[in-house]
């Protein structure tokens, strides 16, 4: 897969249980919009699917604690606006005839302007294994 340095997005503490995966590629493909793909540079058989936190939970609300806001740049004073200055990923859990997942608890927040983010545990009521039904049909990595 051929990219430029500026197509990489950079999460440097890693994600949860894989903190050595520090590179990814974004990827979204037409016919699975709105899914986005994040594929690992360093292990190329390592693909999360995501989607956009909204999509999951049209009245999802970001809440970050302290720490992650000054991760990413900002602060209590000045947050980041959902989808002006950060993109919210939901992780995807699908399995084979159950409900298919999405982490809203842990999402993947990605400074839009810098190209880099973190994943990151909201301080709101959300659960990691939110329900959301796709057909499985839709994924491919």
């Amino acid at each position: 897969m051929s990219f430029t340095e500026g197509d990489v997005l950079e999460i440097p503490s890693g994600l949860f249980g894989y903190a050595d995966e520090t590179r990814f590629l974004l990827l979204e493909v037409p016919s699975a919009k709105p899914i986005v793909f994040l594929q690992s540079i360093k292990t190329p058989n390592l693909c999360f699917i995501s989607l956009p936190a909204q999509v999951v939970d049209t009245e999802y609300a970001l809440s970050l604690n302290r720490s992650d806001l000054k991760l990413l740049g900002y602060s209590k004073a000045a947050p980041p606006k959902l989808g002006k200055d950060v993109l919210c990923l939901a992780l995807l859990t699908i399995r084979s005839k159950e409900t298919t997942t999405a982490n809203l608890l842990a999402p993947i927040v990605i400074d839009i302007r810098a190209h880099r983010g973190a994943q990151v545990q909201v301080t709101s009521g959300y659960s990691a294994q939110h329900p959301f039904l796709l057909p499985e049909s839709q994924f491919a990595c």
